[in-house]
């Protein structure tokens, strides 16, 4: 059996070919704090393949803390299209492009009930949002660091969206607000990551969640807790905690029925408050093995056992210079957008 540190340290533990692992880039809500950003993990295969699953708002800055190549990404899949969960959409667009990456950005999501909440419409208008900033690095970058291809599926079916290199992930719908938000599940090498995304507790994850080696659900905050510490009211507390998303009891109740090796429960304020609570309320109907995320933990997972630790990351990194080889210069940049001559004229050091 392998043997870990207790910290994990970027660029020191080489992915065994049978393992996986998962890392928190995000485990939060929509109102940001600095312990917690939005929602948004990453998910590495001893085969090289690496995917982003959701990104929301301050995931990128977890992400690059870790000193991975944006051009290391196999693709990136959003279960919704609510900001907490995409809002570090363009970060990975234009911040991946600046920062090295060599091929298209494949980007997997949901459809929408109607066409404009699909994912294809939200990344064509992200990128049209910010054609100012893309246009002005034409020239100076290579242009397919900017492309994107888009894979939108069906959210109301269950179904296998991403079959490659071993690796298959399978789609089913979660109950979350409205129609479009699903769920995933992950499956290589004989094991198994399933990740919720937002959903109240429903029948789609006891019948695709079952028998993972790890499962990610929410466990959103009680909603007493958004009563006294929110200032919500009982109604909108309570529609919120409970009818949007699965309170830390109803989580247990689907921990229990899916009897994964490793529970682990998220999105919600993690901290020496909330954290008692919250136990108490999944142990009520689940007595399994059982983690609260934080940002920037760390799951090993193999055959032979499931490590949880914390990463230990530096806050002045740089974009990792692994790709940036001869084949990297030598890639089309594209034609550079020409300044008016009156600003030019204003230009204190002649540039060549």
């Amino acid at each position: 059996m392998r043997q870990y540190r207790d910290h994990y340290f970027p660029n020191t533990e080489p992915l065994a070919p049978d393992e996986m692992r998962i890392i928190a880039l995000g485990t939060g809500r929509p109102y940001l704090r600095k312990d917690q950003v939005n929602t948004g993990w990453l998910v590495e295969l001893g085969n090289g393949d690496k995917f982003l699953i959701d990104f929301g708002f301050g995931t990128q800055r977890n992400f690059v803390s870790l000193e991975i190549p944006y051009n290391a990404i196999t693709a990136v899949i959003a279960t919704h299209l609510h900001t907490d969960h995409v809002g570090d959409f363009m970060q990975i667009r234009q911040g991946g492009w600046s920062g090295g990456r060599m091929h298209p950005l494949q980007v997997y999501g949901p459809s929408g009930k109607i066409p404009e909440h699909g994912m294809k419409h939200f990344v064509k208008h992200q990128i049209e949002s910010l054609r100012w900033d893309a246009d002005t690095r034409h020239g100076l970058l290579p242009l397919v660091g900017s492309e994107v291809d888009v894979h939108e599926f069906d959210y109301a079916k269950v179904a296998v969206i991403y079959d490659k290199n071993g690796v298959k992930i399978t789609s089913f719908p979660a109950v979350h607000i409205y129609d479009g938000p699903v769920s995933l599940r992950l499956e290589w090498n004989g094991l198994t990551f399933v990740y919720s995304g937002d959903t109240t507790p429903s029948y789609f994850m006891v019948e695709n969640g079952k028998d993972a080696d790890i499962l990610i659900h929410e466990t959103f905050d009680r909603w007493q807790v958004m009563m006294e510490r929110a200032g919500y009211d009982e109604r909108t507390a309570r529609g919120v905690c409970t009818v949007a998303h699965s309170d830390p009891e109803e989580a247990g109740s689907v921990f229990a029925l899916c009897q994964p090796r490793l529970a682990v429960g998220y999105h919600f304020y993690n901290d020496d408050e909330t954290l008692p609570g919250h136990l108490e309320a999944v142990r009520k109907s689940y007595g399994g093995p059982l983690v609260f995320a934080r940002d920037l933990m760390v799951f090993n997972v193999t055959k032979e056992q499931v490590k949880w630790r914390m990463a230990v990351t530096a806050g002045t990194t740089w974009p990792n210079k692994e790709f940036h080889d001869e084949g990297f210069k030598k890639l089309p940049r594209g034609e550079k957008l020409k300044m008016s001559q009156w600003l030019l004229d204003k230009v204190m050091f002649a540039k060549g």
